[in-house]
This record gives structure tokens, C-alpha cells and sequence, in this order.
């Protein structure tokens, strides 16, 4: 199966992180991920940016909460997103060509040390190209 219809084949349960889910960029970073509750579960405005902050804290980045999509480099971009995706709990993530999005960083070890920070539960993939395989047995 191509990596193309693996992605597009995925049940509405799953969580995604991609390049081609863009953060809106006249919103902050906080504000991003505070929609997702927001419309999602009908949660107060309050509330969602209380839950899209202790996210960011979750995840060592509460300092990037004020930043606009324009203002982070790409690690905090994906760190971003990735809140964005996880915020809801699904059981299952999905992150998508991570080298599109993570080129600043040595991004198998970025997203290892982040899939370990406290709390973060469910399963994480990772789709990738073929040739990028070997990145990630270390």
C-alpha cells in the first residue's frame, strides 16, 4: 500500500499531524488548539484555551502559547499541531512525512522525547517514505 492511500484511508478516530493541515495563521498557537474543544465538545471559550494551555505545559512548550504560526520555528510548529491533535485523546495518532515539518530539528529523537512526556497515552505512527525507514530504528 502506498504511503498516499494509507493517509487518506484512515478512519475519523485518528488523530493527524501533517503538512498539509496548516495552523490558521491569524490565530495563536494557543488559540489553534483551543478551537479543536471549542467545536469539537462545546466547551466554553474559557475552558478550551485552559485545556489547549496545559497541553502546551504537558508538553514543555507553554512558552509558545502567544506565538502566531509566522513567529515559531518548524519544531514549534509541530509541537503546535501536534497538541492540536491530541487535545481530543483519540486512541490513535498519526504523524505524517514528520521531515516535512520538523527540518530543524533531528525529529525521530524530537518526537520520541515528546511521545514520552507525562500523560501522553494512546498509540503514535509515523508515515513516512521508505527511505526514511533506517531513521527510525535507533
Amino acid at each position: 500500500m502506498s504511503l498516499m492511500t494509507a493517509v487518506t484511508g484512515l478512519p475519523d478516530d485518528v488523530a493527524r499531524v501533517a503538512l498539509d493541515l496548516p495552523l490558521r495563521a491569524n490565530l495563536s498557537a494557543l488559540d489553534n488548539i483551543a478551537l479543536i474543544p471549542l467545536y469539537q465538545r462545546h466547551y466554553s471559550a474559557t475552558e478550551s484555551g485552559r485545556l489547549a494551555l496545559a497541553m502546551l505545559d504537558q508538553l514543555g512548550y507553554a512558552a509558545i502559547a502567544a506565538l502566531r504560526d509566522a513567529d515559531m520555528t518548524p519544531a514549534q510548529r509541530f509541537v503546535a499541531k501536534l497538541a492540536r491533535a491530541v487535545i481530543l485523546g483519540r486512541p490513535r495518532l498519526v504523524i505524517d512525512r514528520p521531515g516535512a515539518m520538523l527540518y530543524d530539528v533531528p525529529y525521530p529523537a524530537f518526537i520520541r522525547q515528546l511521545a514520552a512526556q507525562a500523560e501522553m497515552t494512546g498509540t503514535w505512527e509515523i508515515f513516512d517514505f521508505s527511505w526514511n525507514q533506517a531513521l527510525y530504528r535507533e
